[in-house]
C-alpha cells in the first residue's frame, strides 16, 4: 500500500468517528432538552389550576416549551404524579410537600420533590350560610361538612385540623367534594359547611354569593397558637373587603403553596422556568390576585422542601439563599 493511500484511509476512518461523535453529541444534547411540560393544578374552580395555567401560558410564550395545565385532586396527587414521572411540575402545599418527601401520611414511600418558587398562602376558611347556627370550629360536630375531594391537600390539612382542635372525621357528617360541588351542595341544602384552605378570594366562595350570602367561622388565638407552631403555618386575616357578605375581619391561618418539580429535571430548564416566573409576576398577578405572594423575600416560607439546583442558581444570582437539602 502506497503512502498516498494510507493517508487517504486514515482520513476516511478520522471523519467517519468524527461523525459519529457529533451524532453522540447531538443525540445527547436532544435528549437534556425538555419539550414539554405538564404540570398538576386541581379543580377547574380552584386557585392551583388557575395559577398551573398561568404558569403554562407563560412557559409556552416565553421558552417555547409545549407546556399543559392539568386536572387533578391537589396536592397530593399532584406530588404522586410527580413521584410516578408522569407530570414535571405541581402544585403543592408545603406541610403535604414535606409528607411527600418523608413518605408519611398519604405516601406510603419516600417521593422526592424540589421547591421552584413561592407561590401564596393558603387560607384556612369555614365557610356557612349567613343564617347558619354555626358560629364555632365545635359547632361543627354533627354537621354535614365538604372536606375536600379525595386527593386532595384540602382533605389532607383538614384531618390536621379536625383533630388538631379535638374532633375527627368520625365527629362530623363529611362530604368529599371539590369547590364546584361545594358551592352546588350549598346550593341545594346538602351541606351545612366546609372548611377549605385555599386563596381569599376564591372563586368558588364567591359564586356562592351570588346567590346565598355566607359567613366565615373565626378561629380564637388559642385555636391558631395550636398551628403556628410549625414553620410552614402562619397566622392571617381574612379581611372585610374580601368577600361581599363579610362584616368584619376574620382572623384564621394559613399553609404556604409552593411550585414543585422533579429533582431530576435539567438545571438550565428550572433556571430559565424559575426566572420567566419572577420576571412575569405582573402578568400572574393579572390571572390572579394571590399572584403579588411570588416575591424573592417570600422563598424563606418554603421550609422543609429542598430548592431545585436550577432554582438554587437563579435565587444565588439575586442574593437570596435557600436549602438544597
Amino acid at each position: 500500500m502506497n503512502l498516498k493511500k494510507s493517508i487517504m484511509i486514515v482520513l476516511a476512518f478520522t471523519l467517519v468517528i468524527a461523525s459519529l461523535s457529533g451524532c453522540a453529541s447531538d443525540n445527547s444534547n436532544e435528549e437534556n432538552t425538555v419539550k414539554q411540560l405538564s404540570i398538576g393544578g386541581a379543580g377547574t374552580a380552584g386557585t392551583f389550576y388557575i395559577m398551573a395555567a398561568g404558569f403554562s401560558d407563560i412557559i409556552g410564550r416565553e421558552l417555547g416549551i409545549n407546556s399543559v395545565a392539568e386536572v387533578t385532586g391537589g396536592s397530593v396527587e399532584n406530588l404522586k404524579l410527580i413521584g410516578d414521572k408522569k407530570i414535571e411540575l405541581g402544585v403543592t402545599q408545603v406541610d403535604v410537600a414535606q409528607n411527600a418527601i418523608k413518605g408519611l401520611q398519604q405516601f406510603d414511600k419516600p417521593t422526592p420533590v424540589t421547591a421552584l418558587v413561592p407561590m401564596y398562602p393558603n387560607v384556612v376558611q369555614v365557610i356557612t350560610l349567613k343564617d347558619s347556627p354555626i358560629n364555632s370550629f365545635a359547632d361543627l360536630k354533627g354537621k354535614r361538612v365538604s372536606v375536600g375531594s379525595p386527593g386532595s391537600g384540602i382533605l389532607a390539612t383538614n384531618e390536621v385540623i379536625l383533630n388538631t382542635l379535638g374532633l375527627t372525621l368520625d365527629d362530623i357528617k363529611p362530604e368529599y367534594l371539590s369547590f364546584a360541588e361545594t358551592t352546588d351542595a350549598f346550593r341545594d341544602g346538602s351541606i351545612d359547611a366546609a372548611i377549605v384552605n385555599t386563596a381569599a378570594p376564591s372563586a368558588f366562595v364567591v359564586d356562592l354569593e351570588t346567590s346565598h350570602p355566607i359567613k366565615l367561622v373565626p378561629l380564637t388565638s388559642e385555636e391558631i397558637a395550636k398551628f403556628t407552631v410549625e414553620p410552614y403555618y402562619v397566622e392571617a386575616v381574612i379581611e372585610k373587603g374580601t368577600y361581599n357578605s363579610l362584616e368584619a375581619d376574620v382572623p384564621t391561618f394559613a399553609v404556604w403553596i409552593t411550585l414543585v418539580s422533579q429533582p431530576d429535571l435539567p438545571e438550565d430548564t428550572v433556571y430559565d422556568v424559575v426566572k420567566t416566573i419572577f420576571e412575569n409576576g405582573e402578568n400572574l398577578q393579572d390571572i390572579h390576585v394571590v399572584a403579588k405572594y411570588i416575591t424573592l423575600e417570600n422563598a424563606k416560607n418554603i421550609g422543609g422542601v429542598p430548592f431545585h439546583p436550577g432554582a438554587v442558581k437563579y435565587y444565588k444570582e439575586q442574593g437570596i439563599d435557600v436549602p438544597t437539602n
